[in-house]
Parts: structure tokens; sequence; C-alpha cells
């Protein structure tokens, strides 16, 4: 859980500084909140909403501060993505990862939850709907571009081995798999002294001839 901790951390601060090294125009940037969150939830389930409320509280303090209402709307926001431990419940983590289409829809449904409590927490303090909705929906820190790229990076995660799968049957299933090496090992020792054995009998009976 470190190394997922990390890559928020530093791509969220990536998010932050790397327009500056560039011009003004520079707008566009992308965080990997919901992709590393969702992540998590399917590896370790409840655990992410550690990593969903510091997300927030990271980005508020980076981006803005001095606005409490930020730690407001980021902070419910992001926590939202803990009503998609209802799919991993009913739907089944198996069968979440087991089809792409399945996975990326997945991934869509947390961002679009998380996105929408976001802009309509920032209604309820006072600010602009439309303007965050455009925001949240276009190309904001937490708009497309950031969908994309946690569509991208998870269709990638969920082919490494164990990555996009519950930790526990994850170990199980290597342990099994282990067993089953050291089962067809050792019947391949035994198959071996048989033949052993076979070749000596038959060498004793060539002897009588």
């Amino acid at each position: 859980m470190a190394i997922f901790a990390a890559i928020v951390f530093i791509f969220d601060l990536l998010s932050h500084y790397a327009p500056m090294l560039f011009t003004k125009e520079v707008i566009y940037s992308f965080c990997l909140t919901v992709p590393i969150t969702l992540v998590v939830m399917i590896r370790w389930g409840w655990y992410s909403v550690f990593f969903a409320i510091g997300d927030a509280l990271l980005l508020t303090i980076i981006n803005n501060p001095s606005v409490w209402q930020s730690y407001l709307c980021y902070g419910v926001g992001n926590a939202s993505l803990m009503l998609m431990l209802l799919a991993v419940k009913f739907i089944g983590k198996k069968r979440i990862a087991s089809k792409w289409y399945f996975t990326l829809l997945f991934v869509l449904c947390g961002w679009v939850l998380q996105n929408l409590t976001i802009t309509v927490m920032n209604a309820i303090c006072g600010f602009s709907f439309v303007s965050y909705l455009a925001s949240n929906f276009g190309f904001g820190i937490t708009g497309v571009l950031s969908l994309a790229m946690g569509l991208v990076i998870t269709l990638v995660l969920r082919r490494l081995d164990g990555m996009y799968e519950d930790q526990i049957e994850y170990l199980k299933r290597l342990k099994g798999e282990r067993e089953e090496m050291r089962r067809r090992a050792e019947r391949g020792e035994d198959e071996l002294d048989l033949d052993e054995e076979s070749l000596s009998i038959l060498k004793k009976d060539n002897d009588l001839y």
C-alpha cells in the first residue's frame, strides 16, 4: 500500500508543479486519485478510504490551502468513491477484473461519482455549479484527461499477475500453485525411481539368459 500512496503523492505534486515549468497557457493536468483508489479497493477493500481522504487533503493543501470549502468539497467528493464498495460487494471483485469492459466501467463510474459529488458540494458551498461542472467534466485537474489516463493505467495494471486481484485470494492462489508444483515434482521423482527400479529388474532378467 505504501507504493500506491507514493504514486498518488508524486502525481499530485506533478499535477500542480509540472505546468509551472511551461508557459502560462498550459492549463491542463491530471491526477490518478480514482484509478489508484479503485485498485486499492480491489486489492484491500475498505482500506482504500485512507487513500481517497488522504489524497483530498493533499490536493487541497497544494492548490487551495486557505479555502476551507476545498477541504470539504474534495474530502466528501473523494469519500464518495467508497460507494463503489457496493459494486465490489454485489458484482464481485473477480467479475469486475475478469473482463476489460467491466474494469473500465468500474473506473468510469467511480470517476463520474467523484466529479459529480465534488461539483454538487461546490454548489452547496456557494460556488457556481455550471463552472465546476464544466471544469470537472472538461479538462480540469479531475476531468477527462484524468479519466483517460486512469483507464489506460488500469488496463495495464489488470494485465499484471495479482495486481488487480483481492490480495487474500491472490496469496491463497499462489500457495495453491506452489503446492501443486511441489506435488508434481514429487510425482516426477517417484516415476523416476520406478523407472530405475524397472531397469534394474530388466537388467537382472537379461543376466539370466
